[in-house]
């Protein structure tokens, strides 16, 4: 088997590096138009590639088994188009601001899965929410919360950068939609401002960000649904005034990359059904000793567990296929929480009264 990874930057190369220890038999290529910082592995190779240029996508593509989508949010649409063009399956980590699921129907006729958003959050939010409304059906209310933060709440801004700067800044700048009385509605950024205690981790702050994706079609029964991001006391207050300046990327590049990333990420997810609540709880540290950052264990290992599912052959059905959709599947969901056991990364559920 070979799998293609569109881009070598701090996702893909982790995606790679995992697949590489995962699948000795497969070989897997990394696409990138630098060659990147890769494991040593006899099964994993660069090629040189722009992946900027569609009729590359689609050639890289159709000389590979699948591919696998880690390039910047920008990007993510058209490896996704390409994907379709090149009838081969696609498992995404990109957070594209098109929606993917519009390209459900092209992607059935070509006869192939693509699987978005395979990330932290969307991803593993959307995997365990399917599950959970298979299980017991549509709640009244579903909240989803997560954020990566420096582990130190000291440091500058709380904040460590762990991906995408430009992309970063694009989810301070874009507008929320979340669910209301049933109905999607488009609220500003950084609104709602709450602060929340993370099992764990202690006191952070929320606020409303674009993270719900696809749910609000695939989880239209759900009265209230939205998605926080989860940041240390603060943080909201001393960003704004950047973002609004234009001083965003400069301070956070001058001020937040650091050789030795130790960062924190915590991921909740909060289903009430009546008087009662269960609420899904993650929270990850930076490993020292693969000096792999919480973002990426937690975001390319769950995209790498994903290919790996799809490489398994154990999904069949065909069209844009978001990880709410495969969480039904008992097997499926389960095979991709052991995949992140093996690397520590572990799911806890809790019971308790809803907190009015």
């Amino acid at each position: 088997m070979k799998i293609v990874v569109l881009g070598g930057g701090a996702q893909g190369r982790v995606i790679a590096g995992d697949l590489a220890r995962a699948l000795p038999d497969a070989t897997i290529c990394v696409a990138d138009v630098r060659e990147p910082r890769l494991a040593a592995h006899p099964n994993l190779r660069w090629v040189e590639s722009d992946c900027s240029d569609a009729g590359a996508l689609v050639h890289l593509l159709r000389e590979h088994d699948f591919g696998v989508g880690a390039l910047p949010s920008r990007l993510g649409y058209q490896a996704m188009r390409a994907a379709i063009a090149a009838r081969r399956n696609l498992v995404d980590v990109s957070f594209s601001a098109e929606d993917p699921l519009t390209l459900d129907r092209e992607a059935q006729r070509a006869g192939i899965t693509i699987v978005p958003d395979c990330g932290l959050a969307p991803g593993l939010s959307n995997l365990v929410l399917g599950r959970a409304l298979a299980a017991d059906g549509p709640p009244r209310e579903l909240m989803i919360m997560v954020g990566g933060v420096a582990e130190d709440p000291t440091r500058p801004y709380g904040y460590q950068v762990s991906w995408s700067l430009d992309d970063l800044l694009e989810e301070y700048v874009r507008p929320a939609r979340i669910q209301r009385g049933g109905k999607p509605v488009t609220v500003p950024v950084f609104s709602g401002l709450e602060r929340v205690q993370v099992a764990g981790v202690g006191e952070m702050e929320a606020f409303y960000s674009d993270g719900l994706r696809t749910l609000i079609d695939t989880l239209p029964g759900v009265p209230a649904m939205g998605e926080k991001t989860l940041r240390w006391p603060g943080h909201v207050d001393a960003v704004k005034p950047l973002v609004e300046s234009k001083r965003f990327v400069g301070e956070f590049r001058a001020r937040c990359v650091v050789d030795e990333p130790r960062d924190l990420v915590a991921l909740v997810v909060r289903v009430r059904r009546g008087a009662r609540e269960r609420r899904m709880t993650l929270v990850d540290r930076y490993d020292p000793a693969t000096r792999l950052t919480a973002m990426a264990r937690t975001t390319a290992l769950t995209t790498s567990a994903v290919a790996q599912l799809v490489a398994a052959g154990r999904v069949t059905q065909r069209g844009v296929l978001p990880l709410e959709r495969i969480g039904p599947d008992e097997a499926a969901h389960a095979f991709l929480l052991e995949r992140l056991a093996r690397h520590g990364i572990r799911l806890a559920w809790t019971e308790a009264a809803a907190v009015v």
